[in-house]
């Protein structure tokens, strides 16, 4: 059993459909229905009546959710006092990012800040979580930083009063496809399809190259043939030859040369800010030091 299905179930029984739950949780529908299964096979009984608009929870459903709010509850208060606890020592610091910036991004940027303030110990968070669960961990002193690329104009999800946010690395989303995959000709509206590995619907990466897909005149073309929420895997599944796939520029550039993937010239590429943010209310020496210390980095320094 995982802690995960339990907040699933309690999402379900909130927004009483799966769709909205899926959106919510930031997974497909129908990842999430199978993890409501599991859930339910592991507690021997049916704990959502599908059969009604909005799903409500069954008898057994009311009693298992009851506690299963307690576990959540008990989990995250004991992760939040042992995080309390790892965080004593003074040079501490605990950095959430999102995962394709974790991987390459994150490393250099600690490397930055030893040179310019000292000895830090840094721990780095790259977990599956919405934007709303990491600015919480951010207000609640959980952790002392939240690295993302730049949230999409207009949007409602951070409330700049409580964070402070600086632009501190650029990157682009550069279509890339292998050699045995012939030119998609992007400039034309009409023509063969094109393969393409999309990121999911949940992926931060996917809201960026959907918005400048729907503006592409090749747009109707595109015939998904694979799909992640994780730069790494969309990599892969490039090499491979599955298809056009946008890549972030730092995550080409980490892999090295590798003659059998190309970049496909032409407009239609994403500019994309990495953002730092911190709670206002964290005073923390050197959580303080750091932000004062912290620079934009050049995109080949990641």
């Amino acid at each position: 059993m995982n802690l995960k299905w339990l907040e699933d179930l309690v999402c379900v029984a909130q927004e009483g459909h799966f769709a909205r739950a899926a959106e919510v949780r930031h997974i497909t529908q129908s990842a999430l229905s199978r993890r409501i299964k599991s859930l339910e096979l592991w507690a021997g009984a049916e704990l959502l009546d599908r059969s009604q608009h909005p799903i409500r929870l069954t008898a057994a459903g009311h009693e298992f959710a009851s506690a299963a709010r307690d576990i959540i509850r008990q989990s995250y208060d004991a992760r939040l006092a042992s995080e309390g606890l790892a965080r004593g020592s003074r040079n501490a610091i605990t950095i959430a990012s999102l995962h394709t910036l974790a991987l390459y991004f994150v490393p250099a940027l600690v490397s930055q800040l030893i040179g310019k303030v000292g000895p830090i110990e840094a721990s780095v968070i790259a977990e599956t979580r919405t934007v709303d669960e990491y600015l919480a961990s951010l207000s609640e002193h959980r952790t002392d930083f939240f690295l993302c690329y730049a949230l999409p104009a207009g949007s409602q999800e951070v409330d700049f009063a409580a964070f402070d946010r600086k632009v501190i690395g650029r990157d682009r989303l550069v279509p890339y496809a292998h050699t045995s995959i012939a030119d998609p000709k992007f400039e034309a509206a009409s023509g063969p399809a094109i393969p393409y590995i999309a990121y999911s619907g949940t992926a931060m990466l996917s809201r960026l190259v959907n918005d400048m897909v729907e503006q592409a005149p090749f747009r109707s073309r595109l015939r998904p043939r694979y799909r992640a929420s994780l730069a790494e895997s969309i990599h892969t599944a490039a090499t491979l030859g599955l298809g056009v796939a946008w890549l972030p520029e730092t995550t080409v550039l980490a892999h090295g040369e590798e003659p059998m993937l190309r970049q496909i010239p032409g407009p239609w590429e994403v500019e994309v800010q990495i953002e730092l943010y911190k709670a206002r209310g964290n005073n923390r020496p050197l959580v303080e030091r750091i932000w004062n210390a912290v620079t934009e980095q050049a995109l080949d320094a990641a």
